[in-house]
């Protein structure tokens, strides 16, 4: 009988684990909210920063919690990286071609 990882609890509810494997979607869906609502990029990066380093943070501590590792975590968390830019730049461009597709209003 192989014994549990280190980390795995009996307590431990089914909503702690779903909420960490969500947090893993804070900095995709952020990205391109952020890259098509906020108009000042530095302040969008600056965001996208944020949500990043909290999901890294979050996927690599609770990696032991669900039969990983530490650096499987790290791992994932490297490849979450260029996905979430490229969401922010998919957000960005997604603002550009909304503000050109919009029909220019004059008042004649």
């Amino acid at each position: 009988m192989r014994d549990r990882p280190l980390g795995l609890t009996m307590n431990r509810t089914t909503n702690d684990l779903k909420e960490s494997h969500m947090l893993a979607v804070l900095p995709i869906i952020g990205g391109l909210l952020l890259g098509r609502f906020v108009a000042n990029i530095r302040i969008a990066i600056a965001l996208q920063l944020a949500f990043y380093a909290l999901a890294a943070a979050v996927i690599i501590a609770t990696a032991p919690d669900h039969g990983s590792s530490h650096g499987k975590g790290v791992v994932f968390a490297l490849v979450l990286a260029p996905v979430s830019a490229a969401m922010l730049f998919l957000g960005t461009l997604w603002q550009r071609r909304s503000a050109v597709a919009r029909p220019l209003h004059r008042a004649n």
